[in-house]
């Protein structure tokens, strides 16, 4: 195999290996604390919403309650 080819790889490879170990101690909590969140705001205002649906959507999830409490 070609030096070149080999140092690219090896490049491609460290930082494919990073991306994963900082991905994994950001995503991980993140999730976590959704997960947290979910609970809590299920239980203030009694809907089904899961772990995924506030950490893909929680901020937008939250804004849509704080508009429906401006209109009452």
């Amino acid at each position: 195999m070609d030096e070149d080819l080999k140092d690219i790889i090896g490049i491609t490879c460290i930082i494919v290996g990073i991306s994963c170990f900082v991905g994994l101690f950001v995503v991980i909590p993140a999730y976590y604390s959704s997960c947290r969140e979910a609970r809590i705001f299920n239980g203030k205002y009694e809907t089904e919403y899961t772990c995924g649906d506030f950490f893909w959507a929680g901020n937008q999830i939250n804004e849509q309650i704080q508009t429906i409490k401006i209109e009452k």
